[in-house]
């Protein structure tokens, strides 16, 4: 339908429809500040390093990690999440699109939602059109966009953050096959309403370049 093309496109002419105006006065972030945003955001207490170190250990001990297997994919309970950085936030969604239905069917676009922002193309076609997820689960795998079901492997090429903090733009790059060339980026803009406790990065749009600018860039 119109209204998955528009939301994987970025096209939202509703109103309170977000926009790339500002991205002049993004800042690439450096190890401080991203130390910074580590402790403001995660290592707010002394319980939360703890949680956050000790937490992995266990969960790594449980799930076998030990010994050289795969974690099994868990959903995540919480959605959205105020405790994720903006980079966590690109993690989990593209880890929860690519076990789209665990534990029921379209269950990682479901996730997709919950992390979309009020002014993002996909919340506006959700809220005038009636967007279902089955309907943007079979536009995205009818599409370029389909690559967000099947990949290898995930690695966060680019962060950067607005001079206010309140934006993040993200560069996924995801593996598809064992080639130099069988990778492709997909581009996240992210915001938050601030640095409170129950603030949440949310996603603004998720966008892939068209194949001809990545044949362009290559050459």
């Amino acid at each position: 339908p119109q209204s998955a093309i528009n939301a994987a496109l970025g096209f939202d002419a509703g109103p309170g429809a977000d926009s790339m105006a500002g991205q002049d006065g993004n800042v690439t972030i450096s190890n401080q500040q991203v130390y910074s945003e580590l402790k403001d955001r995660v290592l707010d207490t002394a319980g939360g390093f703890v949680e956050l170190v000790g937490g992995a250990r266990d969960e790594d001990d449980e799930d076998g990690a030990d010994d050289g297997q795969p974690k099994p994919y868990k959903p995540p309970t919480r959605v959205p999440d105020p405790e994720l950085t903006a980079g966590e936030v690109v993690t989990t969604v593209l880890d929860a699109l690519l076990h789209n239905d665990v534990p029921n069917t379209d269950a990682g676009v479901g996730i997709l939602f919950g992390y979309s922002s009020p002014g993002s193309a996909v919340m506006s076609s959700i809220r005038d059109e009636g967007m279902t997820a089955d309907e943007y689960s079979e536009f995205l795998a009818e599409t370029e966009y389909k690559v967000v079901f099947d990949h290898t492997e995930v690695a966060i090429d680019k962060g950067d953050y607005s001079f206010d903090r309140k934006k993040a733009f993200y560069t996924a790059r995801l593996r598809t096959g064992p080639g130099a060339l069988d990778v492709v980026s997909v581009n996240f803009i992210l915001s938050t309403q601030g640095n409170e406790e129950d603030d949440c990065w949310l996603i603004d749009s998720m966008l892939i370049r068209p194949e001809k600018m990545r044949r362009r860039r290559r050459r």
